[in-house]
């Protein structure tokens, strides 16, 4: 396993994800900014934003591999690649929240829920489109920017522009986050 985890260079792309995922919610704290859209300006939070760098480290670990090993190996990497895919969100999201409370305000929370979310598309992306699937969260980041607000209240499909406190758009996480580690189960080792 330690063997599983350098080769996918987790020890050394992991922990520099997670400090700059820090870094990046610490600053931009509660700030928003106006953004174009179809309608209107929306202001929209920075915080939206910070999973992206996570999401593309947590990709060049997952695809950081060695196929013929993997396919040919008794172990199961694709629970291997589960289990660190949910240790990494279950990091951001206590590193949310722990900002959130050196802060004093929960809005530093949907940093992490907006990981999960995140993910789990990139996930279930990742699974018909391979590496590629990176841009997935950004595609969804840019969608719910130009349509996904009617004047300064965002829609509800959006999930990641919902108020920290919004109990759909963490459940809506939680499931599509499960959904794309399942679909990760079904073609981890297909992947190339």
């Amino acid at each position: 396993m330690t063997w599983w985890f350098k080769a996918r260079r987790g020890h050394t792309l992991l922990p520099l994800a997670l400090v700059v995922f820090a870094a990046c919610l610490y600053a931009v704290q509660d700030n928003t900014v106006l953004l174009p859209a179809l309608l209107g300006s929306p202001r929209v939070a920075l915080s939206m934003f910070v999973p992206v760098p996570l999401l593309a480290f947590l990709m060049a670990v997952l695809e950081s591999r060695l196929p013929s090993a993997e396919v040919s190996g008794v172990r199961s990497m694709t629970r291997l690649d589960n289990v660190l895919v949910t240790t990494v969100m279950a990091a951001a999201v206590l590193c949310s929240v722990l900002i959130a409370s050196m802060q004093g305000t929960a809005a530093a929370t949907t940093g992490g829920r907006n990981a999960v979310f995140l993910a789990g598309l990139m996930l279930l992306g990742r699974a018909w489109a391979g590496q590629t699937a990176v841009m997935i969260p950004v595609g969804w980041l840019v969608s719910v920017v130009v349509v996904g607000f009617r004047g300064n209240v965002p829609h509800s499909w959006t999930v990641i522009a919902l108020p920290a406190v919004n109990p759909y758009a963490a459940a809506a996480s939680l499931v599509v986050f499960v959904v794309g580690l399942a679909a990760q189960i079904r073609t981890s080792r297909k992947t190339a």
